[in-house]
């Protein structure tokens, strides 16, 4: 694996909304702005982690998720909010088009490229959760998610707790927390497209709090995840190798 065969992406990177979908939104746009319509922070720290690994390029939805979540399976309920569940059908499968396939077609495609070309690919997608849920408070700043079946992401998940741990002892960082790795969502439907030979995927959730608290400092946190990132990505892609120099035939997104 090389910096080359590396993908991030950033599912709730906004919380745009579409003029034709504006009136939904009348009255209710104190929701766009809490954590139910985007991941703040998400995507500075998607690209600083860019940035510093020499990614050109970011996968990243900009519009709100409470219209369609291009991290949720088109089948799961929870593809849709409390804003649309009640749309008519033809409504949902506009936004299912608009902004659902728009996403996640390009961004499997882009995967295809990259394991065609180097044997391999890997996709860090990042998020940010709300540090309080329902009155509780999570007890986790970091938070890696992936599959336990999968030797290599447990393996490079390791690694990268230990690299953060080390240059940020303050922060708590959990495994599959606040969120199970093999949840539904983007990553876990694309391993189950690739497979783990080709395919390591990975989701790192970072609490919105440390936004809020550190003032002046975020950008510094950023930095210094981002550079733990890049360290142990180039440690990692110099010891794996691919196992399997056959590439998968192409699977389409529905």
């Amino acid at each position: 694996m090389s910096p080359e065969s590396l993908l991030i992406s950033c599912e709730h990177a906004g919380n745009e909304v579409p003029p034709e979908w504006d009136h939904l939104f009348r009255g209710r746009r104190r929701l766009l702005r809490g954590h139910r319509g985007w991941d703040s922070g998400a995507l500075e720290l998607a690209e600083s982690i860019a940035r510093i690994v020499g990614v050109h390029r970011i996968h990243a939805c900009t519009a709100t998720r409470l219209l369609a979540d291009v991290n949720r399976s088109p089948h799961n309920p929870d593809v849709w909010s409390e804003i649309t569940r009640g749309l008519p059908p033809s409504d949902k499968e506009r936004l299912l088009a608009a902004i659902w396939r728009s996403y996640r077609i390009p961004l499997q495609a882009h995967l295809e490229e990259l394991i065609e070309q180097h044997n391999a690919a890997f996709h860090l997608s990042v998020h940010a959760f709300t540090p309080v849920l329902d009155g509780v408070r999570r007890n986790v700043d970091i938070g890696l998610l992936y599959d336990p079946s999968d030797a290599s992401a447990v393996a490079f998940c390791r690694q990268w707790r230990d690299q953060l741990q080390t240059i940020a002892p303050h922060l708590r960082v959990r495994f599959n927390s606040p969120y199970r790795g093999i949840r539904d969502g983007a990553v876990p439907a694309l391993r189950r497209v690739f497979g783990f030979q080709r395919y390591l995927g990975i989701e790192l959730e970072v609490s919105q709090g440390l936004r809020k608290t550190t003032g002046g400092q975020w950008r510094e946190l950023r930095a210094e995840i981002a550079k733990s990132f890049a360290d142990v990505y180039k440690r990692f892609a110099k010891t794996r190798k691919s196992r399997n120099r056959s590439v998968s035939p192409r699977a389409k997104v529905r």
